[in-house]
């Protein structure tokens, strides 16, 4: 069982600076980080759904749990602050409304169990809407300013939390994927409150690894490292493919190791920048050919082409559809996600 001291743990962005850790328990190394970065930020997929969805993550390995919950910060804070506050607080530099990950961390001993941990609320987030003060203390730093990196570090203390789980009658109790099982499957119930609820407190009783993500509004989330999750596009329980495509290296654990998961975060910034660069090349090569001939057009007076100082719908598609995109008015409608 757990000592019930828990560390802060928040991944968002600050009004100027973008997505990031902005807290993490001191004693958090690298791995650990690389560990939970996975989880938080596959959390954040669909983020145009989490507007009054917040959702609830709790992943453990052998030595910590995390939980914690992914929500629009407007509905994190709206309760705690003034209505002026509540929208200078919830959008950024560019006026894109923020979303946010904000959670605690425990150390486990050998059973893995927890005793005393937050109860699955659904919409009701006052046990984690303190901990939005640590991101309105870096809110307005910038990037060449010194509290811009690394994160803060918290400290594990004891915290008494709002309500306390309700142990479910021994039938209600699910029966979760853990990694030793299905390491490439993901547990997919409906979106139902009760049976939130005891999803949340089977994991959190859990003694072995595993990993669950609840209340998604929308479709499961693909390619992520939760082995349980439950969605509102889910009528019954089923069993899916966690992850499109598996390496030969990516099943391999022991006593102690971190869930498998299909790249590094760091990997997939890599290969997507590679991608865009690539595309970006084949782009400029077409600007290239077309220019040349432009200008054999206009050395060629006897055809009298008459050049259309504007580009085709289909240039213009066809720019934007490699990452140029053309200025809108004012007066478009706008999708920050």
């Amino acid at each position: 069982m757990s000592e019930g001291k828990w560390a802060a743990i928040v991944y968002g962005r600050s009004y100027h600076l973008d997505f990031r850790f902005i807290t993490v328990p001191d004693n958090f190394t690298a791995q650990d980080i690389q560990w939970a970065s996975t989880y938080i930020v596959a959390t954040t997929q669909q983020a145009r759904n989490l507007a009054g969805s917040p959702r609830w993550a709790l992943f453990k390995n052998d030595s910590h749990c995390v939980v914690g919950v992914t929500c629009m910060v407007r509905d994190l804070i709206k309760q705690s602050l003034d209505s002026n506050s509540v929208n200078f607080m919830t959008k950024d530099d560019q006026g894109r409304p923020l979303y946010v990950f904000v959670g605690y961390v425990t150390e486990l001993n050998q059973q893995g169990q927890l005793d005393d941990f937050p109860a699955y609320q659904a919409a009701n987030l006052e046990d984690f809407r303190l901990l939005y003060q640590e991101i309105e203390q870096v809110w307005l730093v910038k990037n060449y300013e010194r509290q811009s990196t690394p994160a803060r570090l918290s400290s594990y203390q004891p915290i008494s939390f709002s309500q306390n789980a309700i142990a479910p009658k021994s039938h209600q109790i699910p029966t979760l994927n853990e990694l030793a099982n299905y390491p490439q499957k993901t547990f997919v119930w409906p979106n139902l409150k009760q049976q939130n609820r005891c999803l949340w407190l089977a994991s959190a009783k859990h003694s072995q690894a595993t990993s669950i993500c609840l209340n998604i509004e929308g479709k499961t989330l693909v390619n992520s490292p939760f082995l349980n999750q439950s969605c509102s596009q889910i009528e019954q329980f089923q069993i899916q493919q966690r992850i499109a495509t598996v390496s030969k290296n990516s099943l391999t654990s022991s006593a102690g190791e971190h869930e498998a998961v299909p790249s590094s975060l760091s990997q997939k910034i890599s290969q997507r920048a590679i991608e865009d660069l690539d595309l970006t090349l084949q782009q400029a090569a077409k600007v290239a050919t077309a220019s040349q001939e432009l200008i054999h057009s206009f050395a060629d007076w006897s055809n009298q082409v008459e050049i259309d100082s504007s580009p085709s719908r289909s240039t213009i598609d066809e720019i934007e559809s490699f990452g140029f995109k053309t200025k809108k008015s004012d007066s478009d409608n706008q999708d920050w996600f």
